[in-house]
């Protein structure tokens, strides 16, 4: 009587005992195991990680010793955390669910619940899988600088003709300026001039400087005055061309404006310089040898859509590399990228975008301080499958 006594204490306990597990797992996929000839459930359970009694608890099983070949049994994995963060992982002949998963430091449970997998070992080359991925820590915000300062010296005068004393001078990174009809702050909106000086390096070459302005406008460099408009006008753009020696060269704008709307930008642009940018294709993700193909460009601004980048490489699974070298004034600049699938980016050694991830069209902005002198700019590029773009500018701000 003790002896049946004991026995239905024993089987309430393991009903419990599975009713309790089968609960708490209720928020994972189930995984279910065949059993094959020859094994126990020592054996299956050291494969999944679990323990034996997890697995009697979970099929109820009255003898862990009587299993039999063909016998369905359900594996009760750990679930886990579900990140909000992933990636998709592309399945390659002789890859299995437990070698991807320690390549991204994960658990294969927690891509087999991630992925709906009821069995983790019917997976197939080609498959997509998503993987649980730590999510990346935002950058924090930089802190703006309370006053802007910049190469340029700006005075102003409240006359056209630059008579007395200027009213106030102040610093400006770039000459941009598109103030209207209401002029600069505390000069008013019309008669009045701006005489903006500095001086910048310049790589031996033939340079085109453009002006364009609303009303008129002198350019000097190295006290040699090379455009000559003082004139009303409405918005015109004027340019002159100019072979210089390398070094540091001052410039020297007159702006005048009588009346209406105001605008001034000035830029300067290297016309005999050969291609900024070499670029090296690879087809695979990985900018893993060989290079396929390679090309000369002014610019990195590519949208190839589902097309190839060049005769050689693949529409789809490709990797880029592009470098330059190129001058900077020295100061703060916005670095702007588009990109799909990845993108990174180094000034010099320093990795300023960090996006190697697959997505959609997606435009990554951030601000760099730069030293004047020559730096040498590379974008490492990645293409995935449907719609590749590539894209990068910088201003100074």
């Amino acid at each position: 009587m003790k002896g049946r006594l004991l026995s239905i204490v024993v089987l309430v306990a393991l009903l419990l005992a599975g009713l309790s597990f089968t609960a708490e797992a209720q928020t994972c996929q189930p995984v279910y195991h065949v059993v094959k000839p020859g094994q126990n459930l020592t054996i299956i359970a050291r494969y999944y990680g679990v323990t034996v009694q997890a697995i009697v608890n979970a099929n109820n099983l009255w003898n862990p010793n009587l299993i039999y070949t063909g016998q369905r049994l359900i594996i009760p994995v750990n679930c886990q955390p579900v990140t909000p963060c992933t990636k998709i992982h592309v399945v390659k002949p002789g890859e299995y669910l437990k070698l991807i998963a320690a390549r991204y430091g994960t658990t294969w449970q927690a891509i087999a619940n991630l992925n709906s997998l009821s069995n983790p070992n019917l997976i197939y080359s080609g498959q997509r899988l998503k993987i649980p991925v730590a999510c990346p820590t935002p950058s924090p915000e930089p802190t703006p600088t309370p006053t802007p300062t910049g190469p340029w010296t700006g005075k102003y005068w409240d006359n056209r003709f630059f008579s007395g004393n200027a009213k106030f001078t102040r610093s400006h990174k770039s000459v941009a300026f598109d103030w209207g009809t209401t002029g600069p702050k505390g000069i008013g909106g019309e008669n009045y001039a701006v005489r903006f000086t500095r001086e910048r390096y310049f790589d031996a070459g033939l340079y085109r400087f453009y002006a364009k302005v609303d009303d008129g406008v002198r350019v000097w460099i190295d006290g040699v005055k090379i455009i000559d408009e003082w004139h009303d006008s409405a918005p015109t753009m004027y340019t002159a061309d100019r072979q210089l020696s390398a070094g540091k060269h001052s410039l020297q704008i007159d702006y005048y404006q009588h009346e209406g709307a105001a605008q001034v930008t000035f830029w300067p642009e290297r016309i005999d310089s050969g291609a900024a940018w070499t670029g090296q294709y690879y087809n695979n993700t990985g900018l893993a040898d060989p290079v396929v193909a390679t090309g000369d460009y002014n610019s990195i601004d590519f949208n190839w859509g589902k097309n190839a980048p060049k005769s050689g490489v693949s529409a789809d699974y490709f990797s880029a590399r592009f470098t330059g070298v190129f001058h900077f004034v020295g100061g703060s600049y916005r670095f702007t990228a588009t990109s799909d699938d990845g993108i990174r980016i180094w000034v010099d050694s320093k990795l300023i975008v960090n996006e190697w991830h697959v997505t959609s069209a997606r435009t990554y902005t951030v601000d760099v301080d730069v030293a004047e002198g020559d730096h040498t700019v590379k974008i490492e590029y990645f293409e995935e499958k449907g719609d590749a773009v590539c894209e990068l500018s910088w201003t100074q701000r």
